[in-house]
């Protein structure tokens, strides 16, 4: 391929691996680490390195800070405002010739009072050339995932005209990497823009003590509204019918910009949830428990960790009987808690036991509560294996406590904090992104410094209100807006019946219900795009859903 023509191997012999570690950051989902960004607890970031005490961290611009964003450094790399790079391409997708221009750059965010610049936000944007004078083409804009995730996962991963390459497993396996054109990208029925919130690629606040004032819900959400008016303005798109899409926790983002739009003014045609972040009431108390509950099924059925019976179900069957469990017999006994009769404890407990895998010794010493961290540890604890919770299909191996090495970690031992799924995946997806932009995008790299795909460049994020109760909002403001949500059955850390919860309890007319809002289920992990059955089908359903909305 072109971006291979002047490759060479390059072989880098590290010493002082534990040392080192830190340097890479976490590249891991933010998923509960989100969550708990959500509730005000600090984010994930790098370990502090050895020899940098909190003082040192927190006083910023230490000699041996090289990867986390530090907001309470005097100032940073200014970014200057310049127009973005172009280039002109042209892919095959399922056999049409689509050629496009490509825009790199960034957007300044402006003070409505002062004029003065308080942010830039990095963009990548695909237009369709060739278009016919007169057509109005809509335009998709995708927004990330949760705090601290770039939009980079849906553009070059997803739905973009070019896709990275993943091996046969499903992983990044190792360089040097490849991108190919994608069949299934969307530029086909919108143009699409992927913007990152700051903190996230190559965006940053003007000033590093500017960060944490976009850190919340209400200005990011903000944030990212001035870019979409700002783009649609400079690129003359102020009439073309606009879409928003977001990615697990930054679904609650995108449902929050929905409203904020339409209450300036900016009408909004369609939104897209994908992997949706769950509302509080659907994990809350036992709620959590009866919610996740379907997910934890429908993995043991992919490991085939049950009954033949349920074995050869299909999985649109064995998850129907997991919601009516989950919701009937299940709902019933955590209700009545310490009242159940002793046959009723025994019958419940046989049939959790049945339907998940788990021993029945486990599931009453874990007072018929499965909680996600355990449950990843257990039901393929015979293997040594436990399971990434981003997507539960992917496993990593677990040795033995003891066995010689000092009795590190291990089952005995509290179950590590990894998921093998993002950790096989965000290194070589960074690597291959990067090269993308250079190589093919013709970007040369960034005065703001490192690109974030996943953490180092946000701090503590502050969360208020809830998606949907925004989606309410937005649907009350504007009752034509239409709504897809993509539910990923193996996605542990946004349970898809915890997604379905909350879609049932949004306060909008049974009409709007009935005639707006959509939803898929796919069988996959958190990011859809990785699996390419699933991908096929999430491209094809959107592409309907689009068309759909604009009639």
């Amino acid at each position: 391929m072109r971006h291979l023509r002047h490759g060479r191997i390059l072989l880098v012999i590290t010493l002082g691996i534990s040392s080192n570690a830190w340097g890479q950051g976490g590249t891991g989902r933010a998923g509960r680490a989100a969550a708990a960004q959500q509730a005000g607890a600090p984010a994930t970031a790098p370990a502090t390195p050895p020899g940098r005490g909190a003082a040192a961290v927190g006083a910023g611009g230490g000699a041996s800070d090289f990867y986390t964003y530090d907001p309470a450094a005097g100032s940073g790399p200014a970014i200057p405002d310049s127009q973005p790079t172009e280039a002109h391409q042209k892919i095959t997708s399922n056999g049409e010739a689509l050629a496009y221009t490509t825009r790199v750059g960034f957007m300044p965010l402006r003070n409505a009072t002062t004029g003065q610049s308080e942010a830039h936000l990095f963009y990548t944007s695909y237009t369709r050339d060739g278009v016919s004078e007169g057509t109005v083409r809509p335009v998709l804009f995708f927004l990330g995932g949760a705090p601290g995730v770039a939009a980079a996962w849906q553009e070059f991963g997803g739905v973009g005209p070019k896709r990275m390459k993943w091996t046969n497993d499903g992983t990044a396996g190792m360089p040097p990497y490849t991108w190919v054109d994608n069949p299934n990208t969307l530029l086909g029925q919108a143009d699409l823009v992927f913007v990152n919130p700051v903190g996230t690629a190559y965006s940053r606040p003007d000033q590093p003590s500017r960060g944490p004032s976009f850190w919340n819900t209400a200005a990011d959400v903000a944030s990212l509204g001035e870019f979409v008016r700002s783009f649609i303005h400079t690129s003359n798109r102020r009439n073309s019918p606009l879409f928003l899409a977001g990615e697990d926790f930054g679904t609650a983002r995108v449902a929050g910009l929905a409203a904020y739009l339409i209450e300036h003014q900016i009408p909004v045609h369609g939104v897209v949830l994908l992997s949706m972040a769950p509302s509080g009431d659907a994990v809350a108390g036992d709620a959590q428990y009866i919610t996740l509950l379907p997910s934890l099924i429908m993995t043991a059925w992919h490991h085939k960790k049950l009954a033949p019976d349920l074995n050869a179900m299909s999985a649109e069957q064995i998850s129907g009987q997991a919601r009516q469990f989950a919701s009937r017999e299940y709902l019933h006994a955590l209700y009545k808690g310490d009242r159940m009769t002793p046959e009723e404890r025994t019958k419940v407990v046989a049939n959790l036991s049945r339907l998940t895998g788990l021993t029945k010794a486990f599931i009453l010493n874990n007072d018929l509560r499965i909680s996600l961290d355990r449950f990843s540890s257990e039901l393929m604890r015979d293997q040594h294996r436990s399971l990434a919770n981003s997507d539960a299909r992917v496993t990593g191996f677990i040795p033995s406590a003891g066995g010689g090495r000092g009795g590190r970690g291990g089952f005995g031992a509290p179950a590590a904090a990894i998921d093998f799924n993002e950790s096989n995946l965000a290194g070589g997806f960074q690597t291959a992104y990067e090269s993308y932009l250079q190589r093919e995008l013709t970007y040369n790299g960034s005065s703001s410094g490192i690109f974030y795909l996943s953490s180092g460049g946000v701090g503590v994020f502050t969360s208020t209100g809830s998606d949907d109760a925004s989606l309410a909002a937005a649907f009350a403001r504007n009752p034509k807006l239409r709504l897809f949500v993509g539910i990923n059955y193996f996605d542990l850390n946004a349970p898809f019946y915890a997604a379905e919860f909350t879609l049932a309890h949004l306060n909008v007319s049974p009409e709007v219900r009935a005639r707006n809002i959509t939803v898929s289920h796919f069988e996959a992990g958190q990011r859809t795009y990785v699996d390419n059955k699933a991908l096929a089908k999430l491209q094809s359903e959107l592409s309907r859903f689009v068309k759909g909305a604009l009639q």
